[in-house]
């Protein structure tokens, strides 16, 4: 799939091995910016009558899909370092967007 390339070039290209980037704040802010419009387009693409006929199986998973990620990262990070709960709760927080991120990816392609 092409996320699977996308993460690839990202690794290349980054500072860590590349170095290609000139400016690694602007791509944050241009990440940031690139995640507020894929939210507003899951919201745009929700059609409301399947909604409806999927029900609470859907609801379900939606919780499940979204708060399993958070739960794993908080897990390890507090595994990691169970005095910083500040990082813990900083590290959940990052994984909530980077599941809906992949899962619009691949409803995208399915």
């Amino acid at each position: 799939p092409s996320l699977v390339g996308e993460i690839f070039t990202g690794i290349l290209l980054g500072p860590n091995l590349a170095s290609y980037v000139p400016s690694p704040i602007s791509f944050v802010m241009l990440g940031e910016i690139g995640l507020i419009l894929l939210v507003i387009e899951a919201g745009i693409d929700i059609d409301l009558t399947t909604l409806k006929l999927i029900g609470s199986r859907g609801m379900l998973i939606a919780i499940v899909g979204s708060v399993l990620p958070i739960a794993i990262a908080f897990v390890i990070a507090i595994a990691l370092d169970p005095t910083n709960i500040q990082s813990a709760i900083a590290a959940g927080a990052c994984f909530g967007p980077t599941s809906l991120g992949i899962a619009m990816n691949i409803l995208r392609q399915a």
